[in-house]
């Protein structure tokens, strides 16, 4: 899910550990990198039967793939995720705006990487909720079918307000710091768990076993420097049903944020 170009090459020493640590519970694998981002070919690639391992969000699991898919855990994001692998989102303002809460932020053009999108979509919902019930507070939202297309909308001032997932804003913090420069963080989104390692259904290793083998990898010292590049401090074990709180927050985003 962070697999940038500039920390494809410690990405890449991640996912060849992952295939290691699934052949050690005698599954075949190989690393796929999905042709798309939308959201519609990811579903169809998380779904497959085909597909053993992957990262996805935690909205889309509960709507859908926890039909197919078993939780894991999550990555420990530096300066991020608590010691439960939870984070809050950024939701972020142009400085240019000179507004510094959520509440000022009334007739503003909202823009969301997807509807889809626990970080994106419903941590903005949610946080407009804390100060309205109103649906017409903010204009309509626009998606743009990522974090960084939406920083770069934010930029262009085609959009005003955006909810970003904070390891990915610390990244392109880092990385690409044309797009969060003169960005000013006004609230933040719920305290939610963050994106999950998701595992087939279909695998012939149980889910404990995936899991046991995925946390060893996460806790070598040979990959140090390549989870420091990404951002990742460690991984947290997590469970189906630590994710069970997100449909509440849905329907709260929706008074505010409506998805159709």
């Amino acid at each position: 899910m962070y697999d940038f170009p500039e920390v494809q090459d410690s990405t890449q020493k991640l996912l060849v550990a992952l295939v290691g640590a699934l052949e050690s519970c005698n599954e075949t694998a190989h690393v796929l990198t999905p042709d798309s981002s939308v959201h519609a070919e990811l579903m169809k690639m998380w779904s497959s039967t085909d597909m053993v391992l992957s990262q996805s969000c935690g909205l889309p699991f509960m709507e859908e793939l926890h039909h197919f898919v078993n939780v894991i855990g999550t990555p420990l994001w530096t300066d991020v995720s608590d010691e439960r692998g939870r984070y809050r989102t950024v939701i972020v303002a142009r400085e240019a705006l000179g507004i510094s809460s959520i509440a000022e932020v009334q007739g503003m053009r909202p823009v969301v990487s997807n509807t889809q999108s626990l970080s994106g979509w419903c941590s903005l919902g949610v946080a407009l909720s804390e100060v309205t019930t109103d649906p017409t507070f903010v204009q309509t939202i626009t998606q743009s079918g990522g974090h960084a297309k939406s920083l770069q909308m934010l930029q262009d001032n085609k959009a005003d307000i955006a909810s970003i997932d904070a390891a990915t804003f610390r990244l392109l913090g880092r990385h690409r710091p044309a797009l969060t420069n003169n960005m000013r963080i006004i609230a933040r989104g719920p305290l939610v768990p963050a994106t999950p390692f998701i595992v087939s259904k279909n695998c012939g290793a149980s889910t404990d076993e995936v899991r046991q083998a995925v946390e060893e990898v996460f806790e070598r010292q040979s990959l140090r420097e390549a989870l420091d590049q990404i951002g990742i401090s460690g991984f947290v074990r997590l469970a189906n049903s630590d994710y069970d709180g997100v449909m509440d927050l849905v329907k709260t985003a929706e008074v505010v944020l409506p998805r159709k």
